[in-house]
């Protein structure tokens, strides 16, 4: 029978783990509500997006500045030293959302792989190298400018996948309970359920999320951990720094059944089973759980009973060379497309109209190279504006946050998306702020526009628009008022073409004229530019010339009081 305290110790992972997920989630789930009170300055919402130590390396590498909101992952760094990855086995969310996605799927029984001549299934070491390649890939890409990391950050990748997918699924399944809940209701002539309804949030881009995740989850039935092992980037960095942690394994007795070996989750043990691969280790301590021997997990020094049998290494000089060349071919491809920033200033740049970022958003070149791709800030929008371009913004720009007023507008009483955003590719900005924070510019479509083409009464733009940009004018070749756009109070926040009643927008926001500073006040750019973004109380807009208004008969249905 094993010793109760080895059970104990494996436990008391699972309990930490779960906990740990348990307050990522709330975490993400609470940016929803993300104001000047909540949450708390010491407990922010983008906690784990700041811990991840890849984030806290790379971006300011590309940056070429410090960043002070991603110092906690550097601290990960640094405790790497004393404990090992012990971030990996008890803290990460994606290493606990993979642990969770093979403790429901079926699980593959252990100890039927070919076994070498002492019964443990050999490792096949060199694809634990690969991490270490595409770490070297992303800082070479760092360096020279560009951000790759958010092809590969755990943390950025983790927080995407809980926000575009499965908050939404809940929320589509909540609802369709509601739906069956209201057939009952019905019958038994319950009026409580018959109105509630869950508002389901839909996001764009999140093709590549299933894709990825999908492979994932089933690669994690075939071998455990095979993110952690083979692919991530993070972890790898983790590793280099926990060569030789201070509280490491440490094996006095061996019994030589493999045990250990076999169940290591990442392969970090070898083939005598006495020694181990610190830098693969994630801490988890169920070797010590399973061994009949003598395993410990402690500080104090243990005899090394048989020298190292191929154990995992680090890879050679040639591979790094071809990882930092290939992360160097991104970079320039990169720069090279018609998106770049990095062109001279003469020649004419390709920007879409299209990319409409949020408000408090740094200049572009700035912007995508502190920018996640997290996703925190679609979730914090309470419009369901913001989402995810594929490449909009360009190959640099991929899964970058931008607004579709389509979806979604930005509502003026809100700064959600600074507050969560952890790089401050957003400025976190006060409402006073963030109102002149201008993100583009409206433009009506005559051709589209019932009032403009069908001559048909049509106030939904001017009504809706909190700015008082949008005013009704009489046209003398028309019979009823249309609307103009005044440019100087225009924010650019998409409720006219949100709310447009026409099927194709007739008004249309563009990000023409928006105001990206990256320190400094968007009160006084906005006073330099002579804008006039103040918000306006909707009984003191003037719907006609001369502030008169319309005769409550002649408003369309739903604006009459």
């Amino acid at each position: 029978m094993r010793p109760l305290s080895r059970w104990s110790a494996h436990s008391s992972r699972r309990l930490a783990q779960s906990l740990s997920l348990l307050l990522f989630l709330l975490l993400l789930w609470t940016m929803r509500a993300a104001s000047a009170e909540w949450p708390p300055d010491w407990l922010p919402p983008d906690l784990y997006l700041r811990l991840d130590p890849l984030v806290a390396l790379a971006v300011p590498l590309s940056l070429r500045e410090l960043v002070p909101s991603l110092l906690p992952g550097l601290g990960m760094l640094a405790l790497a030293l004393l404990l090992g990855r012990i971030f990996c086995g008890y803290l990460c969310p994606f290493g606990i959302t993979l642990d969770l996605a093979r403790f429901l799927g079926a699980q593959r029984p252990q100890g039927r792989r070919p076994c070498d001549a002492s019964g443990v299934a050999p490792a096949s070491r060199p694809w634990h190298w690969s991490k270490y390649l595409l770490l070297a890939a992303i800082c070479v890409a760092a360096a020279l400018g560009v951000n790759a990391v958010f092809v590969a950050s755990p943390i950025s990748l983790i927080t995407r996948f809980y926000a575009t997918f499965v908050f939404p699924l809940v929320q589509l399944a909540g609802n369709q309970g509601l739906d069956a809940l209201r057939h009952a209701a019905d019958a038994l002539n319950v009026q409580t359920l018959a109105y509630a309804q869950v508002s389901v949030r839909r996001f764009e881009a999140i093709f590549f999320i299933l894709v990825f995740f999908g492979a994932l989850f089933a690669l994690e039935q075939i071998r455990p951990r095979f993110w952690c092992r083979y692919l991530c980037p993070a972890g790898a960095l983790l590793g280099l720094f926990s060569f030789r942690p201070l509280w490491r394994r440490r094996v006095s007795r061996c019994m030589d059944c493999g045990q250990c070996r076999r169940h290591c989750p990442t392969g970090a043990i070898d083939a005598s089973t006495s020694n181990t691969a610190h830098r693969e280790c994630i801490v988890c301590r169920r070797c010590e759980a399973l061994c009949p021997g003598e395993t410990r997990f402690s500080i104090a020094a243990a005899p090394q009973l048989a020298p190292p049998q191929n154990l995992p290494g680090l890879p050679g000089r040639r591979h790094l060379l071809q990882a930092g060349l290939a992360g160097a071919a991104c970079a320039a491809g990169s720069m090279l497309g018609l998106d770049s920033l990095q062109q001279p200033a003469a020649v004419g740049l390709i920007r879409r109209p299209a990319l409409i970022r949020p408000p408090g958003a740094v200049p572009e070149e700035d912007f995508l190279r502190l920018c996640l791709r997290c996703g925190a800030c679609m979730q914090a929008c309470p419009g369901n504006g913001l989402q995810a371009t594929y490449f909009l913004a360009g190959l640099a720009g991929m899964f970058s946050p931008v607004l579709v007023p389509r979806r979604g507008h930005c509502e003026a009483g809100c700064n959600a998306c600074g507050r969560v955003c952890p790089s401050r590719a957003l400025r976190s900005l006060p409402l006073e702020e963030k109102q002149r924070a201008k993100i583009g510019g409206a433009l009506v479509l005559r051709r589209k526009c019932l009032a403009w083409e069908q001559n048909r009464r049509c106030v939904v733009c001017q009504e809706v628009c909190p700015y008082g940009a949008v005013s009704l004018r009489s046209e003398p070749d028309r019979q009823v008022p249309v609307p103009f756009v005044k440019a100087e109070r225009c924010f650019g926040c998409g409720a006219c073409e949100c709310h447009c009643p026409a099927a194709s927008p007739a008004i249309v926001v563009e990000a023409e004229g928006a105001l990206r500073l990256r320190t400094g006040s968007y009160i006084e750019a906005a006073r330099e530019a002579r804008l006039s973004l103040e918000l306006t109380p909707k009984d003191a807009k003037d719907l006609l010339p001369g502030g008169e208004e319309l005769p409550e008969d002649a408003l369309p249905p739903g604006f009459t009081e």
